[in-house]
């Protein structure tokens, strides 16, 4: 338990009896308590002790988000937050390197050197929703890339169910909003010929952050969308606690019963698309992706099924 979970009552609450549901001294209370009006909290004091104050303010760090779950996740053990980092995917694989266990998300305010696939730069500045989580499936190897496909379904669900926006799913691991790119998912994992070490998830997400020029045709943010901030810790937790109920469905009962629901609400489904491999470019029409995760092309009347790649809209 936390000072914030034992302040979160609203009411005056004595040092005293705080160190005593910590095990704390007095002093290391003080201490915690000025490290939370750092943070932005706005805590009162006074002879009866310490009260938390509502002030309306949106802040966002590890307290907020298990605030906000309404359970207990098993891939939300532990929260790492941090106010600037390289990047929470390269701090997440480093713990999974080390032998920890599945359940621990690093989240940051900022990441300086933010990437997804490919290794290409993510902008990552203040305010977006960046963070990578650690994730031990029992499932084979050449089943991980559907775990993007999950993840994008997560996203789709909360982007409607909790802001009535509409959204699309570019393949493999994008989420549009009016054709612009809100959303994005990397996976990157350790296996061995059959069996998953670990993968590490991470997902970047255009929450209230500012968008630079050269961006704003093709990225957008959903403050920008909802024209108002939006509370991020709120985001995050209803974004676990869906995913969490399709990660575990999905190893109990494989992908085949999200593929219709994927390829609804997939990106430019019946129209030309070009797919960069990396050392190949093809065109052709997109009929959305098949029970295995791969995007299915028709190309001079034959269909063909990519594995991985870069997807843009066809120039007429």
């Amino acid at each position: 338990m936390s000072i914030i979970e034992i302040l979160s009552t609203e009411k005056y609450i004595s040092g005293n009896e705080i160190s005593k549901f910590l095990g704390v001294s007095r002093v290391a209370v003080h201490k915690q308590i000025n490290e939370l009006k750092k943070m932005g909290y706005a805590i009162g004091s006074s002879s009866k002790g310490y009260i938390l104050i509502k002030n309306g303010k949106l802040l966002f760090n590890e307290y907020e988000i298990k605030a906000n779950l309404r359970k207990q996740l098993d891939i939300c053990k532990t929260i790492k937050y941090y106010e600037e980092i390289t990047s929470t995917q390269t701090a997440v694989k480093k713990l999974a390197e080390k032998g920890f266990g599945e359940g621990i998300i690093v989240v940051a305010e900022k990441q300086t050197k933010g990437y997804g696939r490919i290794k290409r730069m993510w902008n990552s500045n203040a305010g977006g929703l960046w963070f990578s989580m650690l994730l031990k499936p029992v499932i084979s190897p050449d089943e991980s890339s559907k775990l993007s496909l999950l993840l994008s379904i997560a996203l789709k669900r909360i982007f409607e169910k909790e802001y009535g926006i509409g959204s699309e799913i570019k393949w493999p691991n994008d989420i549009l909003i009016f054709g612009k790119k809100v959303a994005g998912i990397i996976i990157e994992m350790s296996a061995e010929q059959d069996a998953i070490n670990w993968i590490v998830a991470g997902i970047g997400i255009n929450i209230n952050n500012s968008l630079p020029e050269n961006l704003e045709n093709i990225s957008i943010s959903l403050k920008t969308v909802l024209k108002k901030e939006i509370d991020r810790a709120e985001f995050m937790a209803a974004f676990l606690t869906e995913f969490e109920n399709l990660y575990f469905d999905f190893q109990k009962n494989g992908f085949v019963q999200f593929l219709e629901e994927y390829n609804n609400k997939i990106a430019y489904k019946g129209m030309f698309v070009t797919i960069d491999s990396g050392y190949d470019v093809i065109t052709g029409k997109n009929f959305g992706i098949d029970e295995n995760g791969k995007l299915i092309l028709e190309l001079d009347n034959k269909l063909e099924k990519i594995v991985s790649g870069t997807l843009r809209k066809a120039e007429k």
